[in-house]
């Protein structure tokens, strides 16, 4: 492509919040490994080989594992008889598309302090002995918030049914499920009110018939995500979950817990790790709502939601210091936002060509690269950028939206600059292009463009959409007849009269930016087209 990619420094700060940079403790798959951290001391005993004893004792105690975790640390909880049941598996977790996190930039506008979401939440549930945290956390938390928030309803009059999605996602024995599949059916099937599939932690097996089936489609959730850094299955984004939380967005977690999560913290405002519970020695996954975030509290802290009923915490919901999240929480998933307006709100955006430079680790973004209308929908830089110099691309949208980025190759064809190819296949990505959580980005993520000395223009189009879009089969459709204007092309692929027909009002910002609005808020995409001279 004649717009070159290079990495970006890695700085091992970036989007640090306060208190989040605790270490990361041991990757215990399925949340009852307790055993697998004992199994390098073991095999270390007999040379690390085994031998007959070591095979004797390695098989006594996976039986014993076996009865204490209960087959992947389920019911973890016996211990204080309280159930579990959040399945954790960094495969699992793979399968969610990638939040596209806000630029993490010192000149742009900070998150706020604190955000709280608490007042649309339902009362406190209890899952009793069924290991249903899950559905709890997920459709009794997560879809009762959005609905709430979204309605202004009373969250306790709009609740949604965790039997209702448990008893169709659970795993064999009622042993819990993951969160991916409650997602997914959230989004695809969607849920139904708590009273229509009231819960029954003695029954596991109940269908819902037909008609509710059908009832619950009214009821979809828009979609979701997964909070991680980049597209690591082994580390959660503390500052994407605080922007899905500050844009009133729960987030569902995934948590490792043990004992000193569960007995000891009746009545207790913050959770605190006690001694040796690094090692995660007999603990579970469970899955709990976060519902809020404080800077201010316990040095930057998290407010959880449970499903333990009132008794535990304070009235069922407790903090977690940030460290702790990170060091314990193993999986977050954030869901879109719902809002009541965006579906009546004009479609607006400003893009921008941001100059970047290295400062040791550290990508530090500079001045904007002045661009100017080119007529209609087009812009072009005012003056030529230098050869091997960097830069980024912002986008900063106002309402829910899908971002698509697109490149014109040496060759006249197109490729995909967002959302991110994968390496593997370029006509798949792990990323998601809705972006829900409105805001400046920068793309991409993690390296910076610079122009090649191949040829004296370089040409992008960014396409801004209410609907989703099949990038892959546009960006074919846009490297048909490479010899035609790029420009031409976007929009030809794109359907030319909706776009031709849609009032989009363009224009050049005092900064050197692109802004347009859209007047009408059907779901026709905007195409913005923008060519850089280089010399």
């Amino acid at each position: 492509m004649p717009i070159r990619m290079t990495d970006d420094p890695v700085d091992p700060n970036q989007r640090d919040d306060s208190g989040g940079g605790g270490r990361r403790g041991p990757n215990l798959p399925g949340g009852g490994g307790g055993l697998g951290a004992l199994l390098p001391m073991i095999l270390g005993l007999f040379g690390g080989k085994g031998g007959k004893g070591g095979i004797i004792i390695l098989l006594v105690l996976a039986a014993g594992a076996f009865f204490l975790f209960k087959g992947k640390g389920c019911n973890v909880g016996d211990i204080a008889k309280l159930a579990t049941g959040g399945m954790l598996d960094p495969a699992q977790f793979e399968k969610a598309k990638i939040y596209e996190p806000l630029a993490d930039d010192p000149n742009r506008p900070a998150l706020p302090e604190s955000a709280n979401l608490q007042q649309f939440a339902p009362s406190v549930g209890n899952q009793g002995a069924q290991g249903s945290c899950v559905a709890w956390s997920s459709a009794y938390a997560a879809r009762t918030i959005l609905e709430s928030a979204r309605s202004g309803n009373d969250p306790d009059n709009v609740r949604f049914s965790p039997s209702f999605l448990y008893n169709q996602i659970g795993l064999d024995g009622c042993q819990g499920s993951y969160i991916i599949r409650a997602m997914e059916f959230m989004t695809q099937r969607g849920s139904v009110p708590y009273n229509d599939f009231a819960y029954d932690e003695q029954d596991c097996t109940r269908q819902p018939g037909q008609q509710l089936l059908s009832n619950a489609t009214q009821f979809k959730m828009h979609g979701f995500n997964r909070l991680s850094l980049g597209d690591r299955n082994d580390a959660i984004d503390l500052h994407a979950i605080k922007e899905n939380l500050a844009q009133g967005a729960p987030v569902v977690i995934g948590m490792m817990v043990g004992q000193s999560f569960m007995q000891s913290m009746k009545g207790q405002d913050v959770w605190q790790p006690e001694s040796g519970d690094e090692n995660m020695m007999g603990f579970g996954g469970h899955a709990m709502c976060v519902v809020g975030y404080d800077d201010t509290k316990y040095s930057g802290a998290f407010l959880l939601m449970n499903s333990w009923g009132p008794e535990w915490g304070n009235n069922g919901f407790a903090w977690v210091n940030y460290n702790d999240f990170n060091t314990y929480v193993r999986e977050a998933y954030g869901v879109d936002p719902m809002h009541s307006k965006s579906a009546s709100t004009p479609l607006s955006c400003e893009i921008g060509l941001v100059q970047v430079e290295y400062q040791g680790n550290k990508t530090v973004t500079g001045d904007y690269i002045s661009l100017r209308s080119a007529g209609n929908n087009k812009f072009e830089t005012i003056s030529p950028v230098a050869m091997g110099s960097k830069f980024k691309m912002e986008v900063k949208n106002n309402t829910e939206c899908y971002i698509y980025v697109f490149g014109k190759e040496t060759d006249g064809s197109s490729y995909t600059l967002f959302p991110y190819p994968t390496r593997e296949d370029p006509t798949k990505t792990r990323y998601s292009a809705f972006c829900g959580i409105t805001g400046y980005r920068l793309f991409p993520k993690d390296k910076s463009m610079t122009p090649d000395s191949i040829g004296t223009r370089d040409v992008m189009a960014v396409v801004i959409s209410k609907e989703e879009l099949d990038w892959n089969a546009i960006n074919q459709q846009i490297s048909q007849n490479p010899q035609m204007d790029y420009g031409y092309r976007v929009i030809v692929a794109l359907g030319a009269p909706r776009i031709e027909r849609n009032p989009v009002r363009f224009q050049s910002t005092g900064k050197g930016t692109i802004q347009f609005s859209a007047s009408i808020t059907n779901d026709v995409p905007v195409v913005c087209i923008v060519e850089i001279d280089k010399n």
